[in-house]
C-alpha cells in the first residue's frame, strides 16, 4: 500500500513555476516549498517559459522582474496566452525600489508583488488564498476594464459640422463609463510610420485627465509608452504593427483596454499611395 499511497500524493502536489528568478532566491523559495509539500521547477530566462508551460502545467508562476522588464513582460504574455487560468496566479518579485513603469506593468497584468522583505510568509499566505482556496477564481478581479467602440469613420460618416483633420486619417471614439476617448489614426506617406493621436476625456470634469499613462502593446509586448498632457491629450509613433490596443491607466489599479485590431486597412492605403507613384 505504501507506494500505492506515495503515487496519489505526488499526483496531488501542488506545482510552482520560478521564472528568472535569482539563483540564491530560488534556492530559498524551492526549499521551503518542498517543505510544505509543494514542487518546484525553475527556469533562468523569459526564453524558455513558453516551453516548460507546454511541457507541463502549473498551478502558480513566481517570477522575477528585476532583470528584465521586456524579457519578464514577454514571459508573462506567453503565460497568458498558453495557459489562461493562471491569471491572478502569477506572482511578482523585484530587487531595490519599484519604479512607476514595473507598477505599471503588474497593474496590466494583475501581477502580485511580493516584497523581499518577508518574503517566505507573504508567499505562503499568497498562494494559500489564490491557489489552495476554492473561492480563488472570485479572489482575482481583472483591473483591466475593455472600452467600447462608439464611432469609426470607416464605418460611419463623421457628424455634420465635424471635420477631419486629415482625409487619410481614421477616427474613433470608444468610451469606458463616463470616459471618452478620441483617436485619429494617420499613416505617413513620405515616412511609411503610423501615428496615433488621442485624447482622454472625463465627461463629468472631475477625472484627472493629466499624466495618466499611455502604452501602444501587440502580441510582442509594449511598442510605445507616453502619457497625457494636461488637456488629456497624447502623440505617438510607430511602424505598421498588427493587432494592436491601447492601454490607459485612468487611476491606481484602474486601466482600459482600447482593442484597436489589426492595421491592415493603413497598409492597404499606403500601397494604394506607392501604386500611384
Amino acid at each position: 500500500m505504501q507506494p500505492k499511497n506515495s503515487e496519489t500524493l505526488s499526483v496531488h502536489r501542488r506545482k510552482v513555476l520560478l521564472a528568472g528568478v535569482d539563483p540564491s532566491v530560488q534556492g530559498l523559495i524551492s526549499t521551503f516549498l518542498t517543505t510544505m509539500g509543494w514542487t518546484c521547477t525553475a527556469v533562468q530566462n523569459a526564453e524558455s517559459v513558453p516551453a516548460t508551460l507546454q511541457q507541463d502545467a502549473f498551478d502558480a508562476v513566481v517570477i522575477d522582474l528585476g532583470p528584465s522588464e521586456a524579457d519578464a513582460e514577454q514571459a508573462i504574455l506567453s503565460i497568458e496566452q498558453i495557459r489562461p487560468s493562471l491569471a491572478g496566479r502569477i506572482l511578482a518579485i523585484s530587487n531595490g525600489v519599484v519604479g512607476r513603469t514595473i507598477v505599471e506593468l503588474m497593474e496590466r497584468h494583475d501581477l502580485i508583488h511580493l516584497s523581499q522583505e518577508n518574503l517566505l510568509p507573504q508567499l505562503w499566505a499568497t498562494l494559500q488564498q489564490r491557489v489552495a482556496s476554492p473561492r480563488s477564481r472570485e479572489l482575482a478581479p481583472r483591473s483591466m476594464q475593455v472600452a467600447r467602440m462608439i464611432f469609426d469613420s470607416l464605418r460611419y460618416p463623421l457628424p455634420t459640422g465635424v471635420r477631419s483633420l486629415s482625409s487619410r486619417a481614421r477616427q474613433l471614439a470608444y468610451q469606458h463609463n463616463k470616459t471618452i476617448i478620441d483617436l485619429s489614426i494617420d499613416f505617413a506617406k513620405e515616412s511609411g510610420r503610423m501615428s496615433l493621436t488621442g485624447q482622454v476625456l472625463d465627461r463629468d470634469r472631475r477625472g484627472k485627465t493629466d499624466q495618466l499613462s499611455v502604452v501602444l502593446v501587440n502580441g510582442t509586448g509594449t511598442l510605445v509608452r507616453t502619457a497625457t498632457n494636461e488637456f488629456g491629450e497624447f502623440y505617438m509613433e510607430c511602424g505598421f504593427p498588427q493587432d494592436i490596443s491601447l492601454e490607459i491607466r485612468l487611476a491606481e489599479r484602474s486601466w482600459v483596454l482600447v482593442p484597436l485590431g489589426k492595421a491592415d486597412w493603413g497598409t492597404a492605403r499606403v500601397s494604394t499611395w506607392q501604386a500611384e507613384t
